[in-house]
């Protein structure tokens, strides 16, 4: 008997992640999510995160959370409570047959993974986004709508790289960075900053 397959936060990401499953032929049985547990979301019910988890030690989870560090917290209690987690690709998605993609990651329709790629556990690498060669995203990290990074770059861990933002090729962005949508990354940009503009300078940290 196969297991149940839920997605864990029914907020807006978590509605794409299941959509995206639903394309992929997946049926969705619920979604998990202890803030609106007890209501409805795109036709599908919301149990309790905890409650579910404790009864389907077998089940499939997609981790449906777009804050990183929250989507990190959800994929290690579903593991504790002995669930697998779910990679999720888009079937409109443009994948190398090299790219590498680890688990929990999710892939959205559009998005463009070039040769030996590197898509980190948990990342999220959103509608149109692209990863060029050689690019390696960090765990948990995520790559918003249209963004692009370039060949060769690195996207550390936790990291958020704005709508629409553009790292040149073989720069670097810290764990934990935030880069503004529409922002021009043209230098490396150490961890835990807040970066934006064109070209993106540090503004915070």
């Amino acid at each position: 008997m196969t297991s149940l397959c839920v997605v864990y936060g029914a907020g807006g990401h978590g509605k794409v992640i299941a959509e995206i499953l639903a394309a992929c032929g997946q049926k969705v049985e619920c979604f998990i999510d202890d803030k609106v547990s007890g209501t409805e979301v795109i036709s599908l019910p919301v149990y309790p995160a905890a409650e579910w988890l404790f009864s389907h030690p077998d089940g499939r989870v997609a981790l449906g959370i777009g804050d990183n560090v929250a989507r990190e917290r959800a994929a290690v209690r579903a593991q504790q409570a002995g669930c697998a987690i779910l990679t999720v690709v888009h079937p409109a998605a443009v994948i190398a047959r090299s790219a590498r993609i680890k688990e929990g990651a999710a892939i959205m329709p559009g998005a463009v993974l070039n040769p030996d790629c590197e898509i980190g556990e948990g990342a999220i690498i959103n509608t149109g986004a692209i990863v060029e060669h050689d690019v390696r995203i960090g765990r948990f990290a995520h790559l918003s709508p249209k963004s692009a990074a370039g060949g060769g770059a690195q996207i550390g861990a936790y990291a958020h790289i704005g709508m629409g933002a553009s790292v040149l090729p073989l720069k670097r962005i810290g764990a934990r960075c935030v880069i503004g949508g529409g922002s021009v990354v043209i230098s490396d940009i150490p961890e835990h900053q807040t970066a934006y503009g064109i070209p993106a300078k540090v503004h915070s940290s």
